[in-house]
């Protein structure tokens, strides 16, 4: 694996990423459309994964759920779940399309940095601990807002050094 650090930039995560996509996208769908609904009980926090989809009409979840779509990486915001890792990224959703709690923060990678390099990223017991210092909130429903990962300073090397570490990972 050949990479010099001069091949990383340090970079905020919102310059690499938006963080809680825009709904534009969703203007003309129809309501009849059928959509993944997660809610947070079925996103494991010790695989890092989403272990069941329900399927919901889009009519029914497009007011009052956090959207994310095929590709994203959601991440959970409130006590005990940010502690306890939950964090995936969504893959193989109904339609490409996901709904779920309001207490997901939805991370979409640019093409910069691939979506597994967030996703590790983000579940580094390093990154949950100091969430806990920009928690608000009353205790039991402490969250962290959308600006501590919009700061978050994430390595970014190249894309074929992200998939070679990737490799090693999942090794």
């Amino acid at each position: 694996m050949e990479s010099t650090m001069t091949d990383w930039h340090i970079r905020k995560l919102d310059e690499v990423a938006e963080i809680n996509p825009s709904r534009n996208e969703l203007r003309n769908l129809r309501d009849d459309l059928l959509v993944s609904f997660v809610p947070m009980e079925v996103v494991d926090a010790e695989l890092g994964a989403i272990t069941q989809k329900r399927i919901r009409p889009f009519g029914e979840v497009k007011k009052g759920y956090k959207y994310f779509r095929d590709g994203d990486v959601i991440f959970a915001r409130i006590t005990p779940c940010l502690e306890n890792g939950k964090c995936a990224i969504a893959e193989n959703l109904q339609n490409g399309l996901g709904f779920g709690s309001t207490e997901f923060l939805v991370i979409r990678p640019s093409s910069a940095v691939l979506k597994e390099w967030v996703y590790h990223f983000l579940r580094q017991e390093s990154v949950r601990q100091q969430a806990k210092q920009y928690y608000s909130g009353t205790v039991g429903q402490q969250r962290v807002q959308q600006d501590f990962l919009e700061n978050q300073m994430i390595p970014v090397p190249s894309i074929q050094y992200q998939k070679e570490c990737l490799k090693l990972i999942n090794a």
